[in-house]
């Protein structure tokens, strides 16, 4: 080799451990930003006409395991979608109670019945009566409060899924920028790692709101797909352009339905299963909540207000069935279930007159002192089995009492919100773990960065040796013809 080609080996090796030095300080630099890449040179043994002359940089990689990202968003997304379904189940459920808990109604109705046997040990005395009647108008508060709940928690998962409509839109916007500006540098050879970097990033925002599949086109720009493989992003969006939009009841993307958020059918065509068409993030917790956890809510409540309007009323010895008794819809007489929760009331003519809990709400007179008729026509309702409750509640139908079926209504609520919070649990560990083994492999470790940089410096310090020698040697040889 001669003295030419050995300066210029090593004045490449200069150049590439200074290139190298800057690199792994971006890296070293970079070592906590969310999202940051380790980047490595790409280097090839450099060769003039058939001989070695050092070594040039081919690229700055940026290496990652596409098929390790794909697994831990979609266990992240997983994890996301649960822990708001699991959010919204503890909110009512923290309203509704426990079976045991003061507040909850299967212990309202349970002091209700109380109170009636009580007054049936002292029918005439006004303190037990009125105590009959506060039992009452707390027993029908708090199916008010439970139906409120579940009203308060279904509109606040609508309103977090507008706005997680609006993240993924956002997100999707600067993606679309992002693909514009990485395929025009990446034409030019220019070095897109940073780019890529924020792209996965809003990648990874995108994918906790809603289930997503990617890849990449030849140009680097990424395609963005639901999981069932809806388009949501080919290229870049016009400005202002949304792919997610919620028009009434409908959650679209790009003009197509993915779930109708109303209740029963759809206006036209077939209303689509979340579990297929949004299978993963915040946006399927939210419309599990809307669609599915607060109507069954609801629906347990209205037909336990149902089962205690019209048993209490069937305790009458008035036959008249179109006037209101104990309990009311909202001072009238039952007529329908759907709302009936938020409705019932406790009859004004008791509220007023408290000595009809003895005699009957629709009385004419008081019964005489001591007579114990109706109060126990009243305490039957408690243990009556008759008159079936509706079915898919995942409650009983039939042969039940008010007592056990407000017992297994709450119970079967506290159910849901457990299971919901173990599953959770179990999701973000396999989200944590795959999110651990994703930073592991990509992310920057800084004592590795640490040892290559004093393996640089000794490789640098190597080069500019050959170059003193090679200056030396040039000298002679200049001296030499001198």
């Amino acid at each position: 080799m001669s003295v030419q080609l050995a300066l210029s080996a090593a004045l490449s090796g200069l150049r590439t451990t200074q290139q190298q030095a800057a690199l792994l300080s971006h890296n070293i630099a970079n070592a906590t930003t969310p999202g940051y890449v380790r980047r490595d040179l790409a280097l090839s043994a450099s060769v003039t006409g058939g001989q070695g002359a050092g070594v040039k940089v081919d690229a700055i990689a940026r290496k990652v395991d596409e098929l390790l990202i794909r697994d831990a968003r979609y266990e992240t997304s997983r994890y996301t979608g649960q822990e708001a379904r699991a959010s919204a189940l503890a909110d009512y459920a923290l309203v509704l109670g426990q079976p045991q808990d003061e507040r909850s109604v299967s212990t309202l109705l349970s002091k209700l019945q109380q109170s009636f046997a009580r007054l049936h040990d002292m029918p005439n005395d006004d303190a037990a009566q009125n105590a009959v009647v506060a039992q009452a108008v707390a027993l029908t508060q708090g199916l008010n409060n439970a139906a409120e709940a579940a009203r308060t928690v279904e509109t606040d998962a609508r309103n977090r899924l507008q706005n997680s409509v609006d993240t993924v839109n956002a997100s999707l916007q600067r993606i679309g920028e992002l693909n514009g500006a990485i395929a025009s540098l990446d034409a030019k050879g220019g070095d897109t790692g940073d780019l890529r970097d924020e792209r996965d990033r809003l990648l990874d925002t995108v994918s906790e709101e809603i289930g997503i599949r990617t890849y990449s086109r030849d140009d680097g720009q990424v395609v963005v797909m639901t999981r069932n493989g809806q388009t949501l992003l080919d290229g870049q969006l016009d400005p202002g352009e949304k792919p997610l939009t919620i028009v009434g009841n409908d959650l679209m993307a790009n003009g197509s339905r993915l779930v109708w958020l109303g209740s029963g059918t759809p206006p036209t065509g077939t209303n689509p299963s979340p579990d297929t068409e949004i299978q993963t993030g915040r946006i399927m917790g939210y419309v599990q909540t809307v669609k599915q956890d607060m109507p069954r809510a609801l629906a347990q409540l209205d037909e336990l207000a149902a089962g205690i309007v019209q048993r209490f009323r069937s305790a009458e010895t008035d036959p008249d069935m179109t006037k209101p008794g104990l309990f009311t819809d909202n001072g009238a007489a039952y007529t329908t279930t759907a709302g009936l929760a938020s409705r019932i009331a406790v009859n004004n003519l008791v509220r007023t007159e408290s000595w009809r809990v003895q005699s009957g709400v629709l009385a004419l007179a008081a019964l005489p002192a001591g007579d114990q008729t109706q109060i126990e026509r009243f305490s039957a309702a408690f243990t009556a089995t008759t008159g079936a409750f509706a079915p898919g509640l995942d409650l009983p139908t039939a042969a039940t009492t008010l007592g056990d079926y407000a017992t297994a209504m709450v119970s079967v609520q506290q159910g849901y919100r457990t299971t919901a919070e173990s599953e959770m649990n179990s999701r973000k560990i396999s989200a944590d773990t795959l999110q651990s083994a994703r930073l592991n492999r990509d992310g920057v470790n800084i004592d590795d960065e640490m040892q290559k940089l004093l393996l640089i410096e000794q490789s640098y310090g190597a080069s500019a040796q050959v170059v003193q020698v090679a200056g030396r040697m040039i000298d002679i040889l200049l001296q030499i013809k001198g």
